[in-house]
């Protein structure tokens, strides 16, 4: 895929992006992201008349327009919740956090998952409930200072680091940052929220329940686990930080465009992510660690 600004003026800013079919898309977008204009010949306007495929097509092309021209223009155009930077940021402070901080903030998202193993009650703030029905868990994470004040870009700097070996773990590699990467990329917690939670039927029923917020204002990233069984793992932290990393690789992959190589790695992302890859032809699973992932372009089915 390939974005290219052709204008701007005083309200919004013009895009040409062609898709990974081939198709041309003309998008025009106000300064915070709200597309005010979408328009291609190959796609019907009303959805119910585009195949999965082709809707996937039109939706890649609307997130990497926005994160074109967040690049380019410095404009605050991706959802908070979606942009690398910020989850390379969270990822990076979180990896950071020593284990007794860790624990006072995410202690409790830990706990409601190990319920669903330790053959105690799962308490759901849903009537009815299978706790063995698709559960997530999300917990919000507010940072300092604001990541996307960084120039280079904090993605950029951190891929200058630890760019090319996608079979080390990131949460490795972040805890491996000198005391200079650390003045550069030194991002603090400054808030978790309480913990979301998402119930999905799978017969097309879906429910939320949202925790607390702490702050007045948008969260950086969100920790998004399905329901697992935490002794499975060696270190809780760690699988937290890899979840923001294999979210950074969902971004990428939802813009149609191939992760960087550090970010190439199976296993849970986000809960979007899981949605179109387990749903569309465009992508593999790259949510299972199981899969057998034999491509990361998420090109045409």
């Amino acid at each position: 895929m390939d974005g290219l600004i052709t204008g701007e003026n005083d309200e919004r800013v013009g895009l040409s992006v062609i898709d990974n079919a081939g198709e041309e898309h003309v998008i025009e977008m106000e300064f915070d992201g709200e597309i005010k204009h979408h328009q291609s010949e190959a796609y019907a306007d009303n959805p119910r008349f585009r195949t999965r495929e082709e809707c996937e097509h039109v939706d890649q092309t609307r997130r990497l327009a926005k994160w074109h021209v967040y690049r380019e223009r410095g404009y605050d155009t991706v959802p908070p919740l979606e942009n690398p930077d910020r989850l390379t940021a969270a990822l990076l402070a979180i990896a950071e956090l020593s284990s007794d901080t860790f624990q006072a903030q995410f202690g409790e998202l830990e706990r409601r998952l190990a319920r669903h193993y330790d053959d105690g009650p799962v308490e759901l703030p849903f009537p009815n409930a299978d706790p063995d029905d698709a559960i997530i868990y999300q917990q919000d994470v507010y940072l300092e200072p604001d990541p996307v004040e960084h120039d280079p870009p904090v993605l950029e700097q951190f891929l200058s680091r630890f760019g090319g070996d996608p079979d080390t773990p990131v949460a490795r590699r972040a805890s491996e940052l000198t005391t200079e990467d650390q003045d550069d990329l030194g991002f603090e917690v400054e808030a978790v929220s309480g913990v979301h939670t998402i119930h999905n039927d799978g017969q097309g029923t879906e429910r939320r329940d949202q925790g607390d917020q702490p702050l007045d204002r948008d969260p950086d990233a969100r920790v998004e686990l399905m329901a697992f069984d935490t002794d499975s793992v060696d270190s809780f932290h760690h699988y937290v930080v890899s979840n923001l990393a294999y979210q950074i690789r969902d971004r990428f992959l939802l813009m149609g465009q191939a992760p960087p190589t550090a970010f190439r790695a199976q296993g849970w992302g986000t809960y979007r992510g899981f949605q179109c890859q387990k749903f569309c032809s465009l992508y593999q699973e790259y949510w299972s660690s199981e899969a057998d992932v034999t491509s990361w372009e998420p090109w045409t089915e």
